[in-house]
């Protein structure tokens, strides 16, 4: 179906990028248009709304069995650096110890930078609402850490999987869910925004759901960022036709004003695997299929890997990452503040 730009309704759009879907071979060729009224970026013509369901095949990744980062899995004394950089980063003052080894608090440092992309960070009463749950990873995560949990998931399937970590769970689009006003304290969405046909709208009821002072997390993958510009239409984060709206830093923060709130943080991350399978896509389309085989295979990929690994947290600081999450208060509601547990603190890359 053809439609005009999903952020401020303009009609006219310039081509940037075409492609097939390259993860699932859904049939067709796809495109990318720039809104030629505010730049965003966005797939014209897009799957009808009623062929959505059509464009998930029934191994999609995050439909599959959760597999909940638990910060407190490991050894010991891991458990206990987990622990303190939880209290001391993260909000979670009754996980505090004040005990700990000189050693223990160096370890936690080092782990919090990982923990705040796996944990939310606490807020009020410790109620968390995930949309777009798939099979639960993120909930069973809160649910280690003592939240009230609760989700919102359109793949009954995936749904089914996930309630072992819902105290309540709606299988259903976000519109329909039963949710009252002001009943979380942390809302998430892990790339969920992208996929949906109204990302202000949705952005709209996920801030209506937050409590005064409560936190809207949103990620999704950089349409601004270092592998977009470097691989073009080969970009693993385009993943048509299921992405439907491709956000930059300045996009999404326009979604998030549009909606009622106010970005208070943004984070930027890079993974080598980002690269490697944009690479491969890269290559196969320039009819290098056997150079794209030889970058697959273990010792060509690890030595890739580990350049990329040495490489990416500069692309990072530079907010040029191949994912950018965001934190956003609601600036109707009373309470809002600036900043609080799970800033970025020297994580690096504003959204700009």
């Amino acid at each position: 179906m053809d439609a005009p730009c999903f952020l401020c309704g303009e009609g006219a759009a310039d081509p940037v990028w075409a492609t097939p879907d390259r993860a699932f071979a859904v049939p067709g060729l796809y495109t990318v248009v720039r809104c030629r009224g505010c730049g965003f970026l966005y797939q014209r013509p897009r799957v009808a709304d009623a062929s959505l369901a059509q464009c998930y095949p029934d191994h999609y990744p995050r439909h599959q069995e959760p597999s909940p980062r638990i910060p407190f899995k490991g050894s010991p004394s891991r458990a206990r650096a987990a622990r303190w950089a939880l209290a001391t980063g993260l909000g979670y003052g009754a996980l505090r110890d004040r005990r700990v080894s000189a050693l223990t608090r160096l370890r936690a440092r080092f782990l919090l930078r990982r923990l705040r992309w796996d944990c939310p960070p606490w807020r009020g009463q410790g109620r968390y609402l995930d949309v777009g749950c798939g099979s639960g990873g993120a909930l069973g995560v809160a649910r280690a850490l003592g939240w009230r949990t609760a989700g919102i998931e359109v793949d009954a399937a995936a749904a089914e999987k996930a309630r072992r970590f819902a105290g309540e769970l709606h299988v259903g689009d976000v519109l329909t869910a039963p949710f009252a006003p002001a009943q979380f304290d942390v809302v998430t969405a892990f790339h969920v925004l992208e996929h949906v046909p109204d990302p202000v709208g949705m952005t709209r009821r996920m801030l209506e759901w937050l409590a005064p002072g409560g936190l809207l997390m949103v990620e999704v993958p950089n349409a601004g960022g270092l592998g977009a510009r470097l691989f073009g239409r080969a970009w693993s984060g385009l993943e048509l036709p299921r992405h439907l709206s491709h956000f930059t830093p300045e996009s999404l923060a326009a979604v998030v004003e549009r909606a009622g709130g106010r970005v208070i943080w943004c984070w930027h991350q890079a993974k080598p695997r980002y690269y490697l399978w944009s690479l491969g896509h890269w290559l196969r389309d320039r009819g290098r299929d056997g150079l794209a085989r030889m970058a697959g295979r273990r010792p060509v990929y690890g030595v890739l890997k580990l350049a990329l690994e040495l490489a990416l947290p500069l692309v990072s600081r530079a907010g040029c990452g191949e994912v950018i999450r965001i934190g956003v208060v609601n600036t109707h509601a009373a309470g809002s503040r600036r900043g609080g547990a799970g800033g970025p603190r020297g994580s690096g890359g504003g959204c700009r």
